[in-house]
């Protein structure tokens, strides 16, 4: 249902990569509010929801994660992919992409965190911000995605659901 609202630009952002543009779901507000519902849902049947925070990855896992944290009156972590944008004592991991490199830093703290995501490909940026979260301080619990590239076979060192799977 929702593979003909996402758009997929290839050779983006370089080539050989295939990008899977989200936005029009987060354009329409029926089919936002049935993505949420469908990741409560997934949520639940992973773990009970028995975490303190939601880890949003940056950018995309700001907005659905940021819905499903006020839905369940859970907190939320920052995982920041840029160095320096987080105050007071940080922790940084970097990590590989498809297509280069990149980093996650969060803030120390501590507390039980679901990591939240857009598109679950090899597993290396959830991994960095399970590995990220760890050294700040806190237990990651799981995983979720709206999107798994299945063809990639990702793997994760915490259980994960994903909404959306690309075969």
């Amino acid at each position: 249902m929702y593979k003909e609202y996402i758009k997929e630009y290839k050779d983006f952002p370089i080539e050989g990569i295939n990008y899977l543009d989200i936005n029009p779901i987060y354009q329409n507000s029926k089919l936002r509010d049935k993505l949420v519902s469908d990741c409560m849902d997934k949520m639940v049947d992973m773990i009970p929801p028995t975490f303190d925070y939601i880890g949003v990855v940056e950018s995309r896992g700001f907005l659905i994660g940021s819905i499903l944290a006020h839905l369940l009156d859970k907190g939320i972590v920052l995982l920041r992919s840029k160095k320096d944008r987080l105050p007071g004592k940080t922790y940084t991991v970097k990590h590989k992409l498809e297509y280069g490199e990149s980093m996650v830093q969060v803030q120390e703290g501590k507390g039980k965190v679901l990591v939240f995501d857009d598109v679950l490909a090899t597993g290396g940026t959830a991994e960095a911000s399970i590995e990220c979260l760890t050294k700040a301080g806190y237990t990651a619990v799981g995983a979720l995605f709206l999107v798994e590239l299945d063809f990639l076979n990702p793997s994760l060192s915490v259980p994960y659901e994903s909404v959306i799977h690309y075969e």
